[in-house]
């Protein structure tokens, strides 16, 4: 890593507080005015050309400039802008506070109880209504931007470099930080404004009322996936003694279209404050929980962006979820059956497919050149002309099936088949939501999607724990492009297993 400088500027360096992906943040002390700042520098050794540099530098002054003007007690000030003229490197001067981000007091298992952390959520909107008033939208609102100061009270830091950092990388087509806490329109790479930020600090809400994020998944494709297409689970399924209001809060603030979610942070901070105080949320009157109706026309977007070796199925709904034939009795336990390529493996291959099909389908025009001339010596026939070859039809768009499953298992593995043929492998687990005195409640959810071709199919789940399985059968005539869910429920007593169609 190699020792620190002795200066950047004017400023006398001291130890390392932090790296990122494009500096380091050092503790360091101002002689002019004798005090300590943390430094945050920027190195812009990424731009390919000295244009590209002028031009990455030239904005990273003009939006720190802006987010200096910010004066909010819920805001880190900034104290100084400017470029070491030895190193070449960018830096931004902060306030030196005392305390925590956010996510260090996640990782150490410290999350406050609910009332607190509405409460910190709530002052950190405020602090974002002050930004927003000013045209200034932060774009990377998350645990590691948010500092908790030994009084309780919140500070959001990184004004200004974070929407520099997004602006550039978002143009590389990288993504900074983890896009856990992304908004759809950001990882789609449209355009944003202050509700973006709502949509975050939605995300941090969720997280610090229930333990876990809410797009949380195995890769960064699939994060964003679920961050486009897929609500999260509402939090008082997680965590029980929540309010009932919670989940209209995280709902609202977490709308994957910006006009469904609160329309400015205030109103959000407002909702809050009612219901720490056990009243229903002021703004909650005419507001009405968005239909999850996604734009069908994202998804090749997504596969553009991300590239198409990365692709993950993802949600796509459509207006109305169609009525699938009523569900069939239980049938008989069949033999598991082997097939090569796993089943993640075969519904990656077939999404990935369409996609690309529909993409390349798309983009295609008729010529209007002949394909060959024919030779000068020959003459078309004046009676018989070969007539131009019909388009061939497109393929019809395949179905969605969103699997919604709920269960109180320590621990467990579900299995699910579709004519016959195996299509998920799940290992599940639940979380303590109540600690008696004999016995412990748990519950965990899990939801999937598969692409399914349109027609008549029959599902068969199995959930396995212990020395003990449960089966369920039942079948659906699916439409082309409608999304249809299929609840799977396992009692908390008798650990019956229920299959439904549900809306």
């Amino acid at each position: 890593m190699g020792l620190p400088p002795r200066t950047i500027g004017r400023y006398e360096i001291g130890r390392e507080l932090g790296r990122g992906m494009m500096g380091v943040v050092y503790e360091a002390q101002d002689p002019a005015l004798g005090r300590p700042v943390a430094l945050k520098t920027i190195n812009p050794s990424f731009a390919a050309t000295p244009a590209e540099r002028e031009a990455f530098e030239r904005r990273f002054m003009a939006e720190a400039r802006i987010a200096a003007g910010l004066s909010h007690p819920g805001i880190v000030i900034v104290h100084d802008v400017g470029r070491d003229d030895a190193s070449g490197l960018l830096f931004i001067a902060l306030e030196k506070l005392p305390g925590e981000t956010l996510a260090s007091l996640l990782a150490r298992g410290a999350r406050p109880p609910w009332r607190e952390s509405l409460q910190i959520v709530g002052r950190v909107a405020l602090a974002l209504q002050h930004a927003h008033e000013r045209g200034v939208v932060h774009r990377d609102i998350k645990p590691a931007n948010i500092m908790l100061l030994p009084s309780g009270e919140p500070k959001v830091m990184d004004f200004g470099i974070a929407k520099v950092e997004a602006a550039h990388l978002t143009a590389a087509g990288q993504f900074f930080g983890t896009p856990l806490y992304m908004s759809p329109e950001q990882a789609l790479s449209r355009t944003v404004d202050a509700r973006t930020d709502i949509f975050s600090l939605g995300a941090v809400a969720y997280t610090l009322l229930t333990g876990r994020q809410a797009f949380e998944a195995e890769s960064v494709v699939r994060i964003l996936g679920r961050v486009v297409y897929q609500d999260p689970v509402p939090p008082r399924r997680l965590v029980p003694e929540l309010p009932g209001d919670v989940d209209y809060l995280a709902a609202r603030a977490l709308a994957k279209l910006p006009e469904d979610r609160y329309p400015q942070a205030r109103l959000l901070a407002e909702d809050i404050e009612d219901l720490v105080r056990g009243a229903t949320p002021r703004n909650r009157a005419g507001w009405v929980s968005p239909p999850a109706t996604l734009r069908a026309e994202a998804e090749p977007s997504l596969v553009a962006e991300l590239g198409p070796a990365a692709f993950t199925p993802t949600i796509t709904v459509a207006p109305g979820d169609g009525v699938p034939e009523p569900p069939l009795a239980q049938g008989p336990a069949r033999e598991e059956s082997r097939h090569q390529g796993s089943p993640r493996e075969r519904v990656l291959i077939a999404v990935l497919l369409l996609a690309l099909a529909a993409l390349v389908w798309s983009q295609q025009r008729p010529s209007s050149s002949p394909v060959a001339s024919a030779p000068a010596t020959t003459r078309p026939s004046p009676t018989r002309e070969t007539p131009p070859a019909a388009a061939p039809a497109p393929a019809p768009a395949p179905a969605h099936v969103v699997v919604d499953f709920e269960h109180p298992l320590e621990s467990g593995t579900l299995r699910l088949w579709m004519d016959a043929e195996e299509v998920l492998v799940e290992r599940i687990k639940g979380d303590v939501t109540r600690n008696l005195v004999l016995f412990k409640l748990r519950s965990g959810v899990l939801t999937e999607v598969l692409q399914v071709d349109p027609g008549r199919h029959r599902f068969r789940v199995q959930v396995g724990w212990d020395d003990e399985v449960r089966a369920e059968e039942i079948a659906g005539r699916f439409d082309s492009a409608e999304t249809y869910r299929l609840a799977v429920r396992l009692g908390r007593v008798k650990k019956e297993l229920s299959l439904r169609w549900t809306r």
